[in-house]
């Protein structure tokens, strides 16, 4: 995953590699986080330990404070790898969503024969000590759950298939239309 991250004025991109590799501006860096309660995080860089409080704004603002020095910073999001590991075979077709990392699935919002949204989170995934929402990339149903919370899960493994809706001519459902099935 790659984000690109404003530190008080100061753009810095950060790449988020397989087996929690990370790099700052293209520079290398041993990084481990791990929540010690609430908003307080242990951050480790370069074998360096720090004691963080993050507390989370709006549009993805947030005041860090890192070893008791303050920061303002806007994380924006530029690569969602989860959107590669969708598989879509025909518009109204089956959709897989797969693992876009190696990781423990944490949890799973949906059921088999569930409706879902475009967008609606279907699992979390816990990988890197991060939590990633695995999203529907459009409205279906869930056809099949091929994993149980507790399972650790290889980059591609499929975790859900879901199935586009139709409507009774065989065309896409929109939000404005109704599905009898």
């Amino acid at each position: 995953m790659k984000y690109q991250v404003v530190v008080e004025g100061r753009t810095f991109e950060i790449e988020v590699g397989p087996g929690g590799r990370v790099w700052v501006d293209r520079r290398p860096l041993s990084v481990d986080l791990g929540r010690i309660d609430g908003l307080h995080f242990s951050l480790l860089v370069d074998h360096r330990s720090y004691e963080t409080h993050v507390e989370m704004k709006e549009a993805g603002e947030c005041h860090v404070v890192v070893a008791g020095r303050s920061y303002r910073a806007c994380l924006r999001e530029k690569h969602r790898p989860a959107t590669r590991t969708v598989h879509c075979h025909r518009e109204d077709g089956p959709v897989e969503i797969s693992a876009p990392l190696p990781g423990l699935l944490v949890e799973v919002r949906v059921a088999e024969g569930q409706r879902v949204g475009e967008g609606e989170v279907v699992a979390v995934l816990e990988s890197m000590k991060m939590h990633l929402e695995l999203r529907a990339p459009r409205p279906g149903v869930v056809r099949a759950l091929r994993t149980a919370v507790g399972q650790e899960m290889a980059q591609g493994d499929t975790l859900a298939v879901i199935n586009g809706l139709t409507s009774p001519l065989g065309s896409p459902v929109t939000s404005g239309s109704r599905n009898t099935e």
